[in-house]
């Protein structure tokens, strides 16, 4: 059995080499650019250089993230990042955009590419898409079970990775537009500015609250280290810990737990989970939960506070003016953090009163008394948010060395030889001295594998040496050190170019601009039956209907518009996990039915689809945003990312002979999560999820809905309709396809809207309809 490998992240020089001496065996890290960490402090060139060879020197593999969605306007740019990124000799880059998936695959065949989280990656299926690309690794999405990734590893032939600890997004990774359409901040652009960790109401479409001020959508903290044992068995590749955006003691921290509890399970010893996890809560804690490995919907949440709250450790006795009495529930010293149990007032430990003295320290059961600057009442809980310590001894770490052997020679009339071996590399020097016979003191063995092993400052350590020293003779401490420094240098640079590249300047360039001429048509998406008749009663001449992998609703889509001239699409969940299963059988019977189109929505659809006759609609979660990803599906239509510019999509669609689509109308998705606030608050309420009877109210008390898609996986959709009736300016993007998107709408509002659309498209004067509208980032693009 091939052992996992252990993955730190790295937000910054000192967290990489905090993560490196804790025992990691690879490194993720971001540039300035492409990242899906922007606000981290990430690596220059100069940075990503040393990175790379700090790591490669102590054979810690390096991964870079590449890992955001890639305009047109930027290829240039990321083309001279990619040459560089290849010549420094990273490891492997990971990436979410399917253009840059594409191009690498074509011009840096043996560069090593992961697919990021942000691919959404789910199924079997999509993995062995990505397989056949030529992606040498997936990090599947965070919502899976154990008893689904252990599948994927079973019938995959590429490796897989997994998060094993961190902070979870309750969200699908790649398919989160909430900073994006709020703020205009993209979390797949690395912008997000985390508006899941507000606090929101849930109510119901009555107005009654339902749940107030809570903070419904931070998750807890993801902990799997009790079960790293059964983890490994699934024969993972590689165990991921979130954290670019951590510090040094936090990725110093987690590294350590999980180094001990990996190593333990090989070594076949006793590892204690419960005290790695105290540890861990010391540094960073907002709750632990396994996230989704042991079950489909999680419960565990940090409704109370986002932030880190620490763990217990004093009880209020009593208060006055001055101080606060306090009973210790754990040791507690100066300089560490002390907060109420939200964590929403804190200070220092400044002072320390035991039995009426100043005191740097006091111990569990100890009484104290603190000067606090924020208000606590007698039996209230404090906790501890920061260990001095334990930073301190997390910041003071051995450094990582690699063990080398040394043979050294020093005899007569001739200058000191040294070999030096480590793993596969070997190097020798000869010093620029040359022995002479002793006057006084000689040149002793002993003496001499002293001086030789002085390699402290090094990345290295002396496992074996030995020397043959012939008697008599002598040589002056400064050229046995200067040839042990020669063949240091020597095999550091042996082992370094052992990983770098040739220097590339690879040619890039987008393909021109074409003449293109569209019928401008509207569509329609819809999940609901007498939608879809609407629709085709008012001549809507395409209907993507998401019949929800039901037959018997789909053909009676089919019925209600067999005599119109409308043509009914098949249209499918984002999200498709068990339900994969499903596909094939379903597939086949469209083609009997004479169907020829349908719209897809994701990596492992398309990879079963692409081998049918169909006419491919590719569809927006596949966050199409460059002419390369176009180039990837090679489809008869797609649906471009709504997080583009007008200016962007003109861009694209003036580029390709593919159709273009966009969408003009609706309450854009937010985010798809496999939690439900609903079940975990009120419980199931299936029939009412589907209707959109739930919502989301914000601190500003804009309502936003939350839909379930029919197979209990939550959309909090937008509070705003998407309204963009600038026709004129859509046709000249060299659009096909204008798409007006269904979600909550009644049937008299539906229709309304669709023939406010007629009419704009025929060049009509229209009386828009009462609500609250957005252009979206038609103008306005994302950051």
């Amino acid at each position: 059995m091939k052992k996992v490998e252990l993955l730190a992240p790295a937000g910054d020089y000192e967290a990489l080499t905090s993560a490196v001496n804790a025992g990691c065996d690879a490194v993720y890290l971001g540039g300035k650019n492409f990242g899906a960490r922007a606000y981290a402090t990430n690596f220059d060139y100069d940075d990503l250089k040393s990175a790379v060879e700090f790591c490669h020197l102590r054979d810690v593999k390096v991964y870079v993230t590449v890992n955001t969605l890639v305009a047109n306007e930027e290829f240039e740019k990321l083309v001279n990042y990619l040459d560089f990124l290849y010549s420094i000799g990273v490891d492997a880059v990971i990436v979410q955009d399917m253009g840059v998936l594409k191009f690498l695959r074509e011009n840096y065949p043996d560069l090593k590419v992961h697919a990021s989280t942000q691919m959404t990656v789910h199924n079997l299926e999509g993995v062995q898409e990505l397989a056949e690309k030529g992606v040498s690794r997936v990090i599947l999405s965070r919502e899976l079970t154990l008893k689904e990734i252990k599948d994927i590893v079973q019938n995959s032939n590429i490796e897989i990775e997994v998060f094993v600890h961190g902070a979870l997004c309750v969200s699908y990774s790649g398919q989160c537009f909430m900073s994006s359409i709020l703020g205009g901040r993209s979390g797949n652009r690395g912008r997000c500015a985390q508006p899941c960790r507000l606090k929101y109401s849930l109510v119901d479409k009555e107005g009654k609250v339902l749940e107030k001020d809570l903070h419904l959508l931070s998750m807890a903290d993801l902990c799997t280290i009790e079960h790293i044992p059964k983890l490994i068995e699934a024969g993972i590749t590689s165990f991921k810990i979130e954290g670019r955006m951590k510090n040094a003691e936090y990725v110093a921290s987690v590294v350590k737990a999980y180094r001990e509890a990996i190593d333990s399970f090989y070594e076949g010893r006793t590892f204690d989970s419960g005290k790695a996890i105290e540890e861990m809560s010391r540094i960073f804690n907002r709750g632990f939960s396994t996230g989704y490995l042991f079950g489909v919907k999680p419960s565990k949440m940090s409704y109370l506070s986002p932030k880190n709250t620490g763990v217990a450790a004093a009880e209020v006795i009593s208060v006055t003016s001055k101080t606060s009495r306090l009973r210790l529930l754990r040791d507690i010293a100066k300089g560490d953090g002390i907060s109420n149990e939200k964590g929403e007032k804190g200070q220092k430990v400044e002072i320390i009163f035991k039995n009426g003295k100043k005191v740097d320290r006091a111990y569990e059961g100890d009484i104290i008394e603190l000067p606090l600057k924020f208000y606590v009442k007698e039996g209230e809980i404090l906790n501890k948010t920061y260990d001095v310590l334990l930073n301190d001894k997390l910041k003071n770490l051995l450094s990582k060395k690699i063990p080398i052997k040394i043979y050294a020679e020093l005899k007569k009339d001739k200058p000191l030889y040294i070999k030096i071996q480590e793993g596969i590399h070997t190097v020798e020097v000869y010093s620029d001295e040359i022995s002479q016979i002793a006057e006084k003191v000689s040149i002793e063995e002993d003496f001499l594998k002293d001086k030789l092993t002085q390699i402290n400052d090094t990345a290295f350590y002396v496992e074996e040496i030995e020397v043959v020293v012939e008697k008599g003779l002598y040589m002056s401490v400064k050229g046995i050190k200067e040839a042990r420094r020669k063949a240091i240098e020597m095999l550091e640079k042996k082992k370094l170019e052992y990983y770098r590249r040739e220097e590339k300047h690879t040619f890039f360039s987008l393909l021109p601009f074409k003449e293109k001429k569209e019928k401008v048509s509207l569509t329609f998406y819809t999940d609901k039956v007498e939608h879809l008749k609407i629709a085709s009663q008012l001549g809507i001449e395409y209907v993507y209907f998401n019949y929800k992998l039901d037959i018997k609703l789909l053909k009676k889509g089919l019925e209600l518009t067999k005599d119109s001239k409308t043509t009914v699409i098949p249209a499918f969940p984002s999200i498709l996990r068990e339900e994969i299963k499903r596909i094939k059988p379903q597939l086949e019977f469209l083609q009997d039915m004479g169907i020829n189109k349908i719209l897809v929505s994701n990596l492992g659809l398309y990879h079963i689809a692409k081998n049918y006759d169909f006419e491919i609609f590719i569809d927006y979660p596949l966050n199409i945003f460059n002419n390369l990803a176009v180039d990837y599906f090679k489809p008869y239509a797609v649906t471009l990312s709504y997080e583009l510019t007008l200016e962007q999509i003109k861009d694209i669609a003036k580029r390709s002979d593919v159709k273009f689509e966009a969408l003009i109308y609706g309450r854009l998705p937010l985010m798809t999560m496999e939690y439900c606030p609903i079940r975990n608050l009120v419980g199931c309420d299936r029939e009412r999820c589907e209707k959109g009877y739930y919502f989301l109210k914000d601190r500003k008390g804009k309502l936003m809905p939350l839909k379930s898609n029919g197979f209990c996986r939550m959309q909090i959709l937008n509070a705003d309709v998407l309204l963009m009736l600038s026709i004129k300016e859509l046709k000249q993007a060299g659009l096909s396809f204008l798409r007006i998107h269904d979600t909550i709408e009644k049937d008299e509002e539906i229709e309304k809207v669709l023939k406010m659309h007629i009419e704009a498209l025929k060049g009509n004067e229209i009386e828009i309809l009462e609500g609250k509208y957005t252009k979206g980032h038609f103008y306005r693009g994302v950051l």
